[in-house]
């Protein structure tokens, strides 16, 4: 833990390399979760193998934290956020983003998503990263109204044409 920042909220721990394969679960858990939003949130046969190489790098990334939350001795809650920076011709050389955030279904509704967004915004205060962003697919209702709930406002419209 980094001078002046507070230690995790209670259940939530980093994960480490010992944690991958639960990672992994929860990772292909929120993946299935978005499924019904849009067909190219459906993974490829064979994705789990490259996933597994993508959250390992995460895991050993001193500018990411992939954090757990558990409840019973097993992982029920996934948030992975990582510090960026920008080229030197802004103000803001640094920037931090929230690419992912599930929680196991049967577990929803009971802050826990809430308490995982919290410790990773703290996360990103102790490094002195003053600015977040999360993307949200626009037909997730329930994924806009959570993050608007925590602060998070519009900022940029991402567009897309399917050719």
């Amino acid at each position: 833990m980094s001078a002046g920042a507070a230690p995790p909220r209670a259940g939530i721990r980093p994960a480490s390399a010992r944690d991958l394969h639960a990672v992994l679960a929860l990772w292909i858990e929120l993946t299935r979760h978005h499924e019904p939003l849009d067909p190219l949130f459906r993974l490829r046969d064979g994705a789990e193998a490259e996933l597994r190489e993508l959250l390992r790098a995460a895991l050993r990334d001193p500018d990411a934290r992939v954090l757990l939350h558990e409840s019973g001795g097993a992982p029920d809650g996934l948030c992975i956020v990582r510090v960026d920076r920008a080229p030197p011709i802004y103000r803001e050389t640094e920037r931090a983003e929230i690419t992912d955030l599930g929680v196991r279904a049967a577990v929803r509704r009971r802050g826990i998503g809430r308490a995982l967004a919290e410790e990773a915004l703290a996360w990103v205060r102790a490094r002195g990263v003053g600015r977040i962003e999360v993307r949200v697919v626009s037909a997730n209702a329930e994924g806009r109204a959570f993050w608007r709930a925590l602060g998070f406002a519009p900022f940029v419209d991402v567009l897309q044409c399917r050719l």
